[in-house]
């Protein structure tokens, strides 16, 4: 029996001695196996027992019982350097009332799951699994080195409120990096100038949104980065524009989806929606110089591969545009050399997109969070 248990529980250097049954409960008494051990200081092999102390850890439990166990802490004295240690147990860390293995699984049940739902799954306060997860959220902080391409955008800390934190993420590898408390220049700044010199100076490009306080915290913290502002932002802001100008036409002949017809790429539309369109273009010939523009920008991010041809393409649509769009205009001639950044690579703030979605599920499953902390540490933990 207690050689199936050894098996089942598969831990290092310990014997089972004897197991105790207290309901859903077992209680395994465990033994270590070497007699002779090495010195956490000078690496000697020593077998001079000074003392020993049982200490009862949580581990995972089997076929659903909850497994303790009661672990010999031994204190050798090592002659070599004289000073007296603690044996090394892999499995347990100094003071920690958990396996190593029990505290990654909390983890990862939190991860996909909430604090609440696994305390209650595990017979656990809601300060114990959170005190597990924040402590692994700690020793699995995320690594800048070798980020190259950074994306940096902002959400909400709960729906429909404006208030915002700042996620930056490493577009090459789609992961999430870091998360600020703030959406402010000076904040953004204070938090990342914190990261290594040789980091901040490795990075070679930054996608963004529009907003004006982005260029500002790349000159500052990113030195050597090209600012890159991202496609699919502009495209949207052309587009809210292109919809502004659908309201304020007054079409004779409403058409069903007419928003979406205009808003969708043209190569995607079937030749039903083509037919749609047409009737909602030849009711004005303002929507339909607006709508054609709106294509023709659009082209050029598709078909153009060099930078300066695209500035060039670019001035020259913001000259005939003028005359149909106004707001979007002076927001494009404002980020002009960013946008046009967009050529060297072709970099987008597309993987963004996808962190931001998985972001807002986790605030769904989470039900929202005490504090920013505990929303930083889940959300990095998301994408380690």
């Amino acid at each position: 029996m207690l050689f199936f248990l050894e098996n089942l529980l598969n831990l290092p250097k310990v014997n089972i001695r004897n197991v105790i049954q207290e309901g859903k409960q077992a209680f395994l008494i465990l033994s270590c196996q070497e007699e002779e051990v090495k010195c956490n200081y000078c690496g000697s092999l020593t077998d001079e027992l000074h003392q020993t102390n049982s200490v009862l850890v949580r581990d995972l439990s089997i076929s659903g019982q909850m497994v303790y166990l009661k672990v010999p802490r031994r204190k050798f004295y090592c002659k070599d350097c004289q000073r007296f240690f603690t044996e090394n147990l892999e499995f347990m860390e100094a003071r920690r009332k958990y396996t190593v293995r029990y505290e990654e699984y909390i983890y990862g049940r939190v991860n996909v799951s909430s604090v609440e739902q696994v305390g209650r799954e595990e017979s656990l306060s809601w300060d114990q699994v959170n005190g597990i997860y924040q402590r692994q959220c700690e020793a699995k902080k995320k690594d800048w080195q070798g980020v190259k391409h950074l994306g940096m955008d902002e959400i909400a800390k709960r729906k429909g409120h404006q208030n915002f934190v700042t996620v930056l993420g490493d577009i090459e590898k789609g992961e999430l990096i870091e998360v600020i408390d703030s959406h402010q220049q000076d904040k953004i700044i204070e938090v990342l100038m914190k990261k290594e010199l040789e980091v901040r100076e490795g990075v070679e490009q930054v996608s963004v949104d529009m907003w004006g306080g982005f260029p500002k915290v790349i000159e500052k913290v990113f030195p050597n980065a090209v600012i890159v502002t991202d496609r699919f932002h502009v495209m949207k802001a052309l587009n809210e524009e292109l919809n502004k100008i659908r309201k304020q036409t007054k079409l004779n002949v409403k058409i069903k989806g007419e928003k979406w017809l205009l808003l969708k790429n043209k190569e995607d539309l079937k030749e039903e929606e083509l037919e749609k369109l047409e009737l909602v273009l030849k009711q004005s010939a303002r929507l339909r110089k607006a709508y054609e523009y709106k294509e023709s920008f659009r082209e050029i991010y598709e078909k153009v591969n060099d930078k300066e041809e695209g500035r060039l393409k670019f001035t020259e649509w913001l000259e005939n545009a003028k005359s149909i769009y106004t707001d979007v205009i002076s927001t494009i001639r404002r980020n002009l050399d960013s946008i046009c950044n967009y050529f060297l690579s072709r970099t987008t703030n597309g993987a963004m997109e996808g962190i931001n979605n998985r972001l807002k599920l986790i605030k769904r499953q989470a039900y929202g969070f005490m504090n920013f902390d505990n929303m930083r540490n889940r959300f990095l933990a998301c994408f380690s």
